[in-house]
């Protein structure tokens, strides 16, 4: 098993595309993914689920603050930063954030993810509405169809990589309805034991982000003000490979160095092909 720590080490994948944006929008956009990867990485730090309810409820309240008359600000770096971009976009509402927090919280729950669609629709209540508001931030335009598409990828990207964690600690990782077709279960995938039978179980998980991946680029050329917005569903590529060519998901390594991620990006806002 993995360290939850190592999902989260370095710059994120949305972190590096924001450096493609226009120098006013950069702030803006980090002070967006700065926010939803606080409320991302509540499952992998808190390990027991009563204190990561607790934790979304804290979060969920933090967001009513800010939307309350008088404005309350709490003393946090990501509800600062939340703060000063809500200022900027006033379609940026209480219901888009406190959406992304159910979202989230939606995706530890086994329970509430009982089959392929339900993650799908979980992947766009999240990661779509968060690339939904870096494009409004960066201004651009694109087919609604490539931003999902990309969304989904970027999304299901990470949580391949969260394979083993998210084993090991029973949350969310393949849809119940797969799991009773193969005769699994979360406890025979908590138990590592299995890496053979866990790797078949996680197969139709692996087939969506690939379906997302060749609709993406089915869509064409991404057009250069969504670039930053869209980018990091380019990374998604290599945790597909990494996942595929790996005997046993419990151990693969799916950190890539961040001047690797930085030159992949490149060459795709290059070429406008993610």
């Amino acid at each position: 098993m993995i360290n939850a720590a190592k999902i989260f080490t370095g710059a994120s994948d949305r972190a590096l595309s924001a450096l493609f944006a226009p120098a006013a929008v950069r702030p803006l956009l980090s002070d967006l993914y700065a926010w939803a990867e606080e409320i991302e990485s509540i499952p992998f730090k808190a390990r027991e689920p009563a204190i990561q309810a607790m934790r979304f409820v804290w979060h969920r309240e933090a967001v009513a603050d800010l939307f309350a008359a008088p404005r309350k600000i709490r003393r946090h770096a990501a509800y600062e930063g939340l703060a000063r971009l809500i200022e900027t976009d006033d379609g940026l509402t209480s219901e888009v954030f406190q959406g992304i927090i159910d979202a989230v919280e939606d995706g530890t729950l086994p329970e509430q993810i009982p089959d392929e669609s339900t993650l799908l629709a979980v992947m766009d209540r999240h990661w779509g509405i968060i690339a939904a508001a870096a494009m409004r931030l960066c201004g651009g335009e694109a087919e609604a169809g490539q931003i999902r598409a990309a969304a989904r990828a970027a999304g299901l990207a990470h949580w391949c990589r969260s394979f083993s964690y998210r084993a090991g600690t029973k949350m969310a990782l393949v849809p119940l309805n797969v799991l009773d077709a193969c005769g699994f279960n979360i406890h025979r995938l908590a138990s590592g034991l299995e890496p053979g039978s866990a790797s078949s179980a996680f197969e139709p998980v692996l087939s969506l982000l690939e379906t997302e991946l060749a609709a993406l680029s089915g869509q064409g050329k991404c057009p250069l003000e969504a670039f930053p917005a869209l980018a990091p569903a380019r990374l998604s590529r290599t945790t597909l490979k990494i996942a595929r060519r790996a005997n046993d998901l419990y151990r693969a390594d799916f950190h890539r160095p961040q001047i690797a991620r930085q030159f992949d990006l490149l060459k795709a806002s290059i070429s406008g092909r993610l």
